[in-house]
């Protein structure tokens, strides 16, 4: 009988645990910019509730002038805008990737992916 007891307090406590690291998990915020002299990369890992607001930004940014929309999308490929920016984007709730080959696009594409990957900072640390 002491040995249910033990068995099932501890399998309690690793139960507990576990449940409090994922719901502390769930509210990190890690971001990485890599700016290199060829490519331009943001990836943001963020809580799953604010998807809709960094993906309403990315429409602000480029979606509407472009006729297209980031909200309830998963993306994993690359995209063309209609200014011939091309960039490879991931994107899924909690999750966004832009790689931008700065040999590839204009340095007006570069600045603007760039300034879309400070916006997406500003909108998850507000």
């Amino acid at each position: 009988m002491k040995k249910n007891s033990l068995a099932l307090a501890c399998n309690l406590f690793v139960l507990c645990f576990s449940l409090s690291c994922s719901q502390f998990n769930d509210h990190d915020i890690h971001i990485q910019v890599n700016d290199s002299d060829h490519y331009y990369k943001i990836v943001a890992h963020f809580n799953k509730s604010q998807t809709r607001n960094v993906e309403r930004y990315m429409d602000d940014k480029i979606g509407r002038s472009n006729n297209m929309s980031f909200v309830n999308t998963r993306i994993d490929g690359q995209l063309s805008l209609d200014d011939h920016t091309v960039f490879y984007i991931k994107k899924y709730p909690g999750f966004v990737e832009i790689k931008l080959d700065k040999d590839k696009n204009s340095d007006e594409a570069y600045y603007k992916m760039k300034s879309m990957g400070e916006g997406i900072k500003k909108v998850l640390t507000q």
